[in-house]
């Protein structure tokens, strides 16, 4: 399940796993896993498709559901967007 707090730990190591593996605490270790920290970057990839027009609409209606799905709540979706929205 991906949390606002989950995505709060990748956005302060900027996405970089190799910083968060040398730099993290056991508190953050203790709410987020490698699989969640791939999750993140792979629904963020997605997003991007989907931002740039690159992404059938099929894509686009499965990656919705996914979020639904894997994120604990809509705030949480829409700061998945937000990341992608100010790049």
């Amino acid at each position: 399940m991906i949390t606002e707090n989950k995505i709060k730990i990748f956005k302060k190591y900027n996405g970089d796993i190799d910083e968060w593996v040398r730099n993290n605490s056991s508190k953050e270790l203790s709410v987020m896993s490698d699989n969640d920290w791939f999750l993140i970057g792979e629904f963020l990839q997605d997003l991007m498709l989907v931002k740039s027009m690159v992404a059938s609409l099929e894509f686009s209606n499965t990656l919705d559901d996914r979020l639904k799905e894997i994120c604990d709540n809509d705030k949480t979706i829409n700061q998945l967007k937000a990341i992608i929205n100010s790049r």
